[in-house]
């Protein structure tokens, strides 16, 4: 797109997921929007109106290429390809596809996403070709400033980890390499958006710290975070901002930290230090996103906190204490699942239902 203002506008949100989560299949984010349309994104869409360019993470493929509908692995974490619409009416311009859950249902079903976003009105990026990602270029003035999408996440799913169709890095130094031919390409501003890091954490791990920092060192102008599920804080370094995580955005995780969000604002002006703000959100318990209560955009304020970060007591100095840390919130999030679906098990559909506790008591007896 273009601008005549030199200065552009970007906002950013974090992971959507427009398929039912494992643990919410029959009521989750599918469901909701099969329910609700748009009513889902109607209150916060008017975050959005300023913006010259909206930028947020697709977490889930979106697409029915191959779906079983009555085959539990098929359906779960799986949008339908109608409600992309949805978040085109609300402002997103441009998603994300680099992350942990684009090879899920085959890369048939990935290539068939990406087709389905573009016809939904939108852009595409994390796609890669001959080693490079693509960009989503904003025109403004004489000038052009590109966002680009990496993944540092594992792939999860697909057999063939080394001919992905999209931008998985999992060398550091060959990404930075890449990001300096991106600046050297970029008359404008650099916007990177990365998925990183590990879930359920509100803090950068020290290994993020330096990887964002040596974004920025290479030419990136913005990183945009994303992977945790949970709000991580904001770091300004030297001319750049780095957002560590911008939590969920459209998700049906069930915890309260899982469900305070926002809306991250960024002012561009050759010239200039990137300016910043934030609007907090709170999905709320029918999954709908709503601006948050004073409550709520005190704690996201919070999190947002470098402050906060620096002077945490016991922080994380090592890579391995961290994933220690991880260990320990994701036994908590797995336990929290448990106590959720036995609360909710009469929502589950008898088919799903069966084949979830079946499921779960091979994995119990077989440690997988």
């Amino acid at each position: 797109m273009s601008t005549d203002n030199k200065a552009i506008r970007i906002s950013a949100v974090g992971d959507i997921s427009l398929g039912d989560h494992p643990v919410c299949v029959g009521h989750g984010m599918r469901s909701t929007f099969s329910k609700l349309g748009f009513r889902v994104l109607e209150e916060i869409s008017r975050c959005f109106d300023n913006a010259d360019t909206v930028i947020a993470n697709l977490e889930t493929v979106t697409s029915d290429l191959g779906l079983k509908p009555r085959k539990l692995a098929s359906f779960e974490m799986r949008g339908n390809p109608e409600h992309l619409s949805f978040l085109r009416q609300a402002g997103i311009d441009v998603l994300c596809v680099a992350n942990n859950h684009a090879m899920q249902h085959g890369e048939a079903a990935f290539w068939d996403t990406v087709s389905n976003v573009r016809d939904a009105g939108m852009d595409v990026i994390g796609l890669e070709s001959q080693g490079r990602t693509n960009v989503h270029a904003i025109s403004h003035g004489s000038v052009e400033s590109h966002i680009f999408n990496v993944s540092m996440r594992p792939e999860e799913w697909a057999k063939d980890k080394t001919n992905l169709p999209y931008s998985n890095r999992q060398d550091r130094e060959n990404l930075f390499a890449e990001v300096k031919r991106l600046r050297a390409s970029c008359t404008g501003f650099l916007i990177c958006s990365i998925h990183w890091g590990l879930e359920f954490l509100d803090y950068p791990s020290p290994s993020q710290v330096e990887i964002g920092r040596a974004l920025i060192d290479a030419g990136v102008d913005v990183v945009l975070g994303h992977h945790s599920h949970v709000v991580q804080p904001v770091e300004r370094y030297k001319q750049g901002v780095i957002f560590y995580s911008l939590g969920n955005f459209v998700f049906d995780l069930w915890s309260e930290s899982t469900k305070q969000t926002l809306v991250a604002q960024v002012e561009l002006e050759p010239g200039q230090r990137p300016k910043y703000s934030w609007v907090p959100i709170v999905i709320d318990k029918d999954f709908r996103l709503r601006i948050a209560d004073q409550a709520t955009k005190a704690s996201v304020d919070s999190l947002l906190s470098w402050e906060r970060f620096e002077k945490m007591e016991n922080k994380p100095s090592t890579d391995e204490e961290y994933v220690e840390r991880y260990k320990s919130e994701e036994l908590r999030f797995r336990y929290s699942s448990y106590r959720y679906f036995l609360k909710n098990i009469i929502r589950y559909p008898p088919d799903f239902l069966f084949q979830s506790l079946a499921r779960t008591a091979y994995r119990r007896l077989t440690g997988t």
